[in-house]
């Protein structure tokens, strides 16, 4: 092949494959997507959503971030704890209660692991400066979306609609809600399923960007970020994101300010403790407790009857239906413990051979970024969003791709 022919279509397959890679980050909070109630579906006559294989715009970003980018995606998953962790997951979808659903969370672990793979690459193809813009438009538009919800106590639909945003009003059933001094408000979804998902999502941003040393190139582009991140984070009215926004937040600025005026090492812990007091004095749903520790039971239950194989990816669901319960509808709410709803899925053999070859690469992310680490344990012990809802579970592939590729990179520098 002519030489100016092939650097040609090398130019034109690395520009689509920023376009691609900018579009998947840009629509990545979104979640318009195409749901299937097949008769699997539905349990005690209600179709559930966790259940419904769902089309979603970024499965299609993600195919064609696939196709384009095949040869790094297959050399990814020739490593040999990929493939023992899929077969062992292929057993554990056989197995199952609900073969069908089993079998689509398979496909969905797959997806999960062709983004991390490419989110190795992220560094190399699109530039800090462009990374921050495309994830402050993003989040900008999260922003507008979630005060308007909750200045009009309802869903804007309209353009809303096609990025996902649900239809709902502060007397929906069910519908989150805060009050402060006798005021109610409703908690803003955004794009979200819940205000949780949309604080976890922004809150796993923040502390990217906010440990990344290479953003420091553009500080005014990243702290704009990291305010847009916590007014999401903070308004979302979750406990466990503000709770961890907070210890996290402190813990950084403890050990990484260099700033020699010690009035503004003080303002940058105490303002945000400050700010997190006035949301977390908020009263939301007075039974979250009792609701959450009927889960944890009903989890430890199904653990202690399936303990070796578990009742199969995605099954959670299937297996709590035989349980009673007290509150309305809320048998169809998984265990808010991802720990418990892996375990209860996959049984203590495959989840503690999964455990196990995730031990190394945990590590590494861990020297690079522990605060991206941090973020999912603690907010995992008290929900289950990062292994149920789309977002948090293609952004949590995405950064921990990049913040892996960000250490191998480091390593390699420091060799030369």
């Amino acid at each position: 092949m002519n030489p100016l022919k092939k650097k040609k279509n090398n130019r034109l397959y690395s520009d689509f494959n920023i376009i691609l890679f900018s579009l998947f980050i840009f629509f990545l909070p979104t979640q318009l997507g195409k749901h299937f109630f097949p008769p699997y579906s539905y349990l005690n006559g209600v179709r559930v959503d966790y259940l419904s294989p769902t089309l979603y715009l970024t499965d299609i970003f993600v195919f064609f971030l696939f196709i384009f980018n095949l040869k790094t995606v297959i050399n990814f998953f020739k490593n040999k704890k990929v493939l023992v962790g899929l077969v062992l997951l292929l057993i554990n979808a056989s197995l199952a209660i609900n073969k069908p659903v089993a079998f689509y969370q398979l496909v969905k672990i797959i997806e999960w692991l062709v983004v991390f793979s490419l989110g190795r690459d992220l560094l190399k193809i699109i530039r800090e400066k462009i990374l921050l813009f495309i994830l402050f438009l993003s989040a900008g538009l999260e922003l507008v979306l979630a005060v308007s919800q909750m200045i009009l106590k309802h869903s804007l639909q309209g353009f809303a609609y096609w990025f996902g945003e649900r239809l709902f009003t502060l007397s929906t059933p069910g519908i989150a809600k805060a009050t402060i001094q006798g005021i109610e408000f409703l908690r803003p979804y955004g794009t979200f399923s819940h205000p949780n998902s949309l604080a976890g999502y922004f809150l796993l941003l923040y502390f990217f960007v906010l440990a990344a040393k290479k953003f420091n190139k553009y500080l005014v582009w990243k702290y704009l970020l990291l305010f847009v991140f916590s007014c999401l984070i903070f308004i979302s009215f979750s406990k466990a994101a503000i709770l961890t926004y907070l210890i996290l937040n402190t813990l950084y600025f403890m050990l990484n300010a260099k700033t020699a005026c010690r009035i503004c090492k003080i303002a940058r812990v105490t303002v945000p403790i400050i700010i997190s007091l006035i949301f977390l004095q908020a009263t939301t749903d007075p039974l979250t407790v009792d609701k959450r520790l009927g889960l944890i039971k009903n989890s430890l239950t199904i653990i202690f009857q399936h303990p070796v194989f578990g009742v199969g990816l995605g099954n959670y669901l299937v297996a709590q239906s035989a349980f009673a319960s007290k509150y309305f509808l809320f048998f169809n709410q998984p265990v808010h413990n991802i720990f418990l709803l892996f375990i209860t899925e996959t049984g203590i053999m495959t989840a503690g051979m999964v455990a196990y070859f995730l031990l190394k690469p945990v590590y590494l992310i861990f020297k690079e970024n522990p605060y991206v680490i941090l973020v999912v344990i603690f907010t995992g012990l008290f929900d289950h969003y990062w292994l149920t809802l789309p977002q948090t579970w293609l952004v949590l592939a995405l950064i921990y791709g990049s913040v892996s590729s960000a250490f191998f990179v480091s390593r390699l520098s420091l060799r030369s």
